[in-house]
């Protein structure tokens, strides 16, 4: 047997206090969560009225739409040259077949 190891019993009351302490940080966790959703509920009911601005801005004209293809077809590019350059043993490749 190893020298200086713990008995059944021992290990036992370690393995109860290990979980005894788990659970406890889980139940302060638990009641800070709880207090502070407390708090931002009783601050959110004193929030000042936000006025709403006399003129409003007119809205951005939205970006024109770009097609992706080229974008994928060069992305798809790099990567194959990068996996084929690699000696990757996981793809097969010309080279990997020499």
């Amino acid at each position: 047997m190893i020298e200086g190891s713990m008995t059944m019993g021992q290990a036992g009351i370690v393995s109860v206090a290990s979980m005894l302490v788990v659970f406890s940080v889980l139940l302060l966790l638990y009641v800070i969560l709880i207090v502070s959703g407390k708090i931002a509920t009783r601050n959110a009911g004193k929030a000042a009225p936000v006025k709403a601005p006399a003129g409003t801005a007119p809205a951005p004209a939205a970006a024109p739409k770009q097609d992706d293809a080229e974008l994928i077809a060069i992305l798809s590019a790099a990567v194959a040259e990068y996996e084929r350059a690699r000696r990757n043993p996981f793809v097969r490749n010309g080279r990997d077949l020499d």
